[in-house]
């Protein structure tokens, strides 16, 4: 594995590594609450973060536009799945994701290939992606932040 491609690997396996802590112990009732009835909730985030570690990243770094798992759902963005199911998803696509970049060569970090309407180099790709996922990461702590705090002022803030 190339030095470049292995960091860049460290840092993916850090990422999702945050993104477990950041859902763990998750409750239903969190995972559904929208700060604005324009706010994304958690699943909502959860199923994006799902289709960009199955769909996306994999996409880039094996320079296949139109990859898709054989077992993966046109409909998914549509699909309101549990936390867990999301999570699984998710490491499914960890698993891909990490044992590409692996394998990827110092030449094909610096690849020039199509993405969104030009040519990039891969690792711009990658580091725009796995910027995603820390991102949305960010979006999840503060939802759950901002239940926290809400609950020490009442206590039945979300009870069922």
């Amino acid at each position: 594995m190339s030095a470049k491609a292995q960091i860049l690997r460290e840092y993916a396996e850090w990422v999702f590594d945050s993104l477990n802590e950041a859902v763990k112990d998750l409750q239903p009732e969190e995972a559904e609450w929208k700060a604005t009835e324009e706010s994304n909730n958690i699943l909502w985030i959860l199923n994006h973060l799902a289709r960009i570690t199955n769909l996306s990243l994999p996409r880039i770094i094996k320079g296949d536009p139109n990859y898709k798992p054989t077992s993966w759902p046109d409909d998914y963005k549509d699909r309101n799945l549990t936390v867990q199911r999301y999570m699984e998803d998710i490491a499914a696509g960890r698993r891909t994701v990490l044992d590409g970049i692996g394998k990827l060569t110092d030449a094909q970090l610096e690849e020039e290939i199509p993405l969104w309407g030009g040519k990039r180099k891969r690792k711009v790709g990658l580091f725009a992606y796995i910027g995603e996922l820390i991102h949305h990461r960010g979006q999840i702590a503060f939802i759950r932040g901002t239940i926290k705090r809400k609950k020490e002022k009442d206590p039945n803030f979300l009870a069922c």
